[in-house]
């Protein structure tokens, strides 16, 4: 409760906060500019703005409150095919956020919260929250800051919103892997980065960076589950320069400082990188290079492995050199986006190993079929690979696939029937993580308040 608490009251600093800065900046006047988005945003005929569409684009200086609300049949709640317990649920939720942009700075704010209610499953209602926020500010005409964190305090399996992008684009820079299914646990995790961008010339800029990320595990109800905590800190130096009016070549030389209570890993990566954009709503990036790991590692193993009671310590320190890298394709136009990327890296383990290698495929399509009608589907294959021989040669794959149809009613109010299918496999010495097969069948109704115009 403590934990809860500390959560509230950080989202209240910062939506007064938030609601303060937009208070003190000066107004903008552009009414031909607000008035044309805001009679695109009442056109039912159009696709929804929030689609990510070609046409589409988020407005600005506004506020948003979202209401919804679904329920759902979930077959396997404790994501534990030996003791599969099946329960409707019923989930509500809110969106509270706000877009402001002005000629030298900008910030958006985001908070999510919901809650769920399991008619078969004793204890095992909860709320969950998510609060994101994104600020920049333009020091000069060429030096630019921007500042970034995401922060979720959830139980289980976090299920996608709607119309979020289910396959996010991978990349170079470093995030928590979440490609691990761990349903059976509270978890509370972080990320927050901060950019310094010297724009050199037109073609050419440096981007200094460095972020923190923090993952807790807390409430773990099975037994053989040895959660490690993780506390991951990265910093780096990445050049770009521009080749034509559309593809970029870059360098970047990257940092990471990866620890598991006793144990702390190192990796360093120097990357280079190449993004491509067509005039028809194709783009392409590509990124990749060699990563030197070095494993210093210190943890308590159950003896015999499936003990609960009796555990050894033991310790690894190993350097190693892996190859890592990846690809995003997209294309997008005014009724169809399609999203894909694969990626090989070295990572964080996801709360059930130290460092691994993670390799990631996942696609999205979106298509708007007719006149208030669009489709959604989206899929994602991963392994996670322990780099360390204490695991055993430890192996998690996972698989994931979701498809979705969606009903816009007059413009503000969303019915959504959806389908997600999730799967996952073990394999090694240690049993850290169950095998589970999960169906998830939903229909949900979200509810859009009129956008409020920030600004005299």
């Amino acid at each position: 409760m403590e934990i809860v608490r500390k959560v509230v009251i950080d989202v209240l600093f910062l939506l007064v906060g938030a609601a303060a800065w937009v208070a003190a900046l000066p107004a903008q006047e552009n009414q031909e500019n607000t008035s044309t988005q805001q009679d695109r945003e009442e056109d039912p005929s159009q696709p929804l703005h929030y689609a990510n569409y070609s046409e589409a684009s988020t407005p600005k200086n506004i506020l948003v409150i979202d209401f919804n609300g679904l329920t759902a049949y979930d077959d396997n709640v404790l994501g534990d095919n030996a003791d599969r317990v099946g329960s409707a649920v019923f989930q509500g939720g809110a969106h509270i956020g706000l877009e402001e942009e002005r000629n030298r700075s900008a910030l958006s704010l985001d908070y999510l919260p919901e809650f769920l209610y399991y008619t078969n499953v004793n204890g095992y209602n909860q709320v969950n929250q998510s609060l994101r926020f994104g600020a920049r500010y333009d020091l000069s005409r060429h030096f630019e800051l921007r500042f970034e964190d995401t922060g979720t305090y959830y139980t289980g399996i976090a299920s996608p919103r709607l119309n979020e992008n289910e396959s996010p684009a991978s990349g170079p820079l470093p995030s928590l892997n979440n490609t691990v299914l761990i349903p059976l646990a509270r978890e509370l995790w972080d990320e927050g980065r901060v950019d310094a961008v010297y724009q050199m010339s037109r073609r050419s800029n440096f981007d200094f960076f460095g972020s923190a990320a923090v993952r807790n595990f807390s409430a773990i109800d099975n037994p053989l589950e040895n959660l490690f905590n993780t506390q991951a800190f990265s910093g780096g130096l990445a050049y770009t320069y521009r080749l034509t009016a559309t593809s970029t070549l870059g360098i970047m030389a990257l940092h990471q400082n990866l620890r598991y209570g006793a144990s702390l890993d190192r990796i360093e990566s120097p990357l280079l990188t190449y993004a491509w954009q067509g005039k028809s709503g194709f783009t392409v990036s590509l990124y990749g290079g060699p990563q030197y790991v070095r494993l210093n590692d210190n943890l308590l193993l159950p003896n015999p492995p499936t003990s609960t009671t009796t555990f050894i310590s033991v310790r690894q320190a190993a350097d190693k050199w892996e190859g890592g890298g990846g690809a995003n394709v997209g294309w997008r136009s005014p009724r169809t986006v399609v999203l894909g990327s694969a990626q090989r890296l070295s990572s964080d383990g996801g709360g059930i190993f130290t460092s691994v290698i993670s390799t990631v495929e996942s696609f999205e399509i979106r298509r708007h079929v007719v006149r208030h009608w669009d489709f959604l589907v989206g899929g994602e294959n991963a392994q996670t690979t322990a780099l360390s021989a204490l695991f055993g040669g430890a192996v998690v794959n996972t698989q994931a696939g979701s498809l979705k149809i969606e009903r816009e009613f007059a413009g503000n109010l969303v019915a959504q029937l959806g389908y997600v299918a999730g799967r996952q496999r073990v394999s090694g010495t240690y049993p850290f993580q169950v095998d589970m097969n999960r169906n998830y069948v939903s229909l949900g109704f979200f509810y859009r308040f009129k956008r409020l115009p920030l600004g005299r």
